[in-house]
């Protein structure tokens, strides 16, 4: 039976294969999207996907199967500039890509938007449309001192449920990354509390007295909870739209219409408005839908930490090879190939270029 360090160098030496591979011209069309890992130690990767415009299938959203991994970048500090001179030796090597989507981060937008200017045919920087509703709901909610009170009851509510009999009734738990969007799920917990305590006090439980006080304070929320779940639910439903048929004339068209819903005057469908109109010059200028979603390289950088994570150590090492391994298929004859043609050499000199001293 083989050591598991066996094992790991056979995984690494795929990675290293599946990012080799990638790292060609495509004789098709290919889309750019790009994002950072969260920093682990002292130091944080950049992750570039490769896309065939001919995966953007309308009617699905992206998967692992449908990209492949052809930059792969740590780095202790990162900036616009920096962000710029890996993408531009990136792309002299597997070409340039229609357009590149990532989100709105500081330290990543200004270095993507800057390459895609110098592409030698036209490209196009496409946001996020994840990011840009959770920066439509942020902008709207954090000026309302009613939702800071509505974030403060579920929390003291969640200290009065627990170890109670109406345990299964808490709130669920804030989120410290997205609690913007995530906070949708407060607000439908509120609206689903507030019918289950109406219908037992229909049937005049003998239990109502002392839920009604373990809720006290929730009822006077209604009409803001009624009104951030209709908001929530608009704007999760244009992100829908935007990551299941991408961005065309058609899908802008229906994500307009289901913006309609909202006050005219509401500044979340303004925002929202205004990004969908934004990319309409784009989208006439282009023959497919163009992708605004980078959902699949959130999936991906999920699926490294769990890997990452397991390892037991806290900074970025060699195992971030594993990552090329997460897209794709893996059959029988790839993993044949990789371990005929990577050496354990192979991968000492990438590790030693790439990664440094850990």
């Amino acid at each position: 039976v083989p050591h598991f360090t066996t094992g790991i160098g056979w995984a690494l030496r795929l990675g290293l294969h599946r990012l080799q591979q990638a790292q060609r011209h495509l004789a098709e069309p290919w889309v750019c999207i790009a994002d950072f890992t969260r920093q682990i130690g002292c130091k944080k990767a950049l992750i570039v996907l490769r896309v065939p415009v001919s995966a953007l299938s309308q009617g699905s959203a992206l998967t692992l199967q449908q990209v492949e991994v052809i930059g792969l970048s740590l780095g202790e500090t990162w900036n616009g500039a920096r962000v710029k001179t890996v993408l531009l030796a990136l792309f002299a090597r597997c070409g340039w890509p229609s357009h590149a989507v990532s989100d709105c981060g500081s330290d990543s937008k200004k270095g993507i938007v800057e390459t895609v200017r110098e592409a030698p045919k036209r490209a196009s920087w496409i946001s996020d449309v994840r990011h840009v509703v959770a920066n439509a709901l942020k902008h709207f909610s954090a000026k309302l001192s009613i939702f800071q009170q509505f974030q403060s009851l579920c929390t003291r509510m969640r200290q009065r449920l627990q170890h109670t009999r109406f345990a299964f009734l808490m709130p669920p738990k804030a989120r410290a990354k997205g609690r913007f969007l995530s906070a949708s799920r407060q607000a439908a917990w509120g609206l689903h509390t507030l019918a289950y305590l109406e219908a037992r006090a229909r049937e005049a439980s003998p239990d109502v007295s002392a839920l009604a006080q373990a809720l006290r304070g929730l009822k006077s929320f209604t009409l803001f909870l009624i009104t951030f779940v209709r908001n929530t639910t608009c704007v999760k439903q244009v992100m829908k739209i935007v990551k299941t048929q991408g961005l065309s004339a058609e899908s802008i068209q229906a994500g307009q219409e289901a913006l309609s819903a909202l006050p005219v005057r509401s500044p979340i469908r303004k925002e929202v408005s205004h990004y969908l109109q934004h990319y309409v010059p784009v989208v006439e200028s282009s023959d497919s839908p163009l992708l605004g979603s980078s959902d699949v390289i959130e999936s991906l950088i999920g699926k490294a930490k769990q890997r990452l994570e397991a390892n037991g150590r806290s900074e970025l090492h060699k195992s971030i090879l594993l990552i090329p391994c997460l897209c794709g298929a893996r059959t029988q004859d790839l993993v044949a190939e990789a371990l005929s043609t990577v050496r354990v050499q192979d991968v000492t000199t990438w590790v030693s270029e790439n990664v440094g001293e850990t």
